[in-house]
Protein backbone atom coordinates (compact mmCIF):
# COMPACT_ATOMS: atom_id res chain seq x y z
CA UNK A 1 0.00 0.00 0.00
CA UNK A 2 2.89 2.05 0.43
CA UNK A 3 4.43 1.71 -3.10
CA UNK A 4 0.97 2.36 -4.33
CA UNK A 5 0.67 6.17 -1.94
CA UNK A 6 4.03 6.70 -2.72
CA UNK A 7 3.65 6.71 -7.01
CA UNK A 8 1.01 8.94 -6.98
CA UNK A 9 3.26 12.06 -6.32
CA UNK A 10 6.27 10.83 -8.30
CA UNK A 11 3.50 10.62 -11.15
CA UNK A 12 2.49 14.57 -10.82
CA UNK A 13 6.37 15.14 -10.21
CA UNK A 14 7.38 13.16 -13.89
CA UNK A 15 4.29 15.44 -15.19
CA UNK A 16 5.19 18.87 -14.36
CA UNK A 17 8.50 18.63 -15.45
CA UNK A 18 7.41 17.32 -19.02
CA UNK A 19 5.23 20.19 -19.02
CA UNK A 20 7.96 22.30 -17.76
CA UNK A 21 10.32 20.76 -20.75
CA UNK A 22 7.52 21.56 -23.26
CA UNK A 23 6.49 18.02 -23.33
CA UNK A 24 3.49 16.74 -24.06
CA UNK A 25 2.48 13.78 -21.89
CA UNK A 26 -0.28 12.52 -23.64
CA UNK A 27 1.95 11.63 -26.69
CA UNK A 28 5.07 8.91 -25.45
CA UNK A 29 7.61 8.85 -27.95
CA UNK A 30 8.24 5.94 -29.91
CA UNK A 31 4.82 3.89 -28.92
CA UNK A 32 4.32 3.10 -32.57
CA UNK A 33 7.40 0.74 -32.51
CA UNK A 34 6.73 -0.74 -29.44
CA UNK A 35 2.94 -1.41 -30.74
CA UNK A 36 1.43 -2.90 -32.77
CA UNK A 37 -2.00 -2.71 -33.87
CA UNK A 38 -3.98 -5.58 -36.26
Amino acid sequence: MTALLASIPLQLIAYELAVRKGINPDVPRNLAKAVTVD
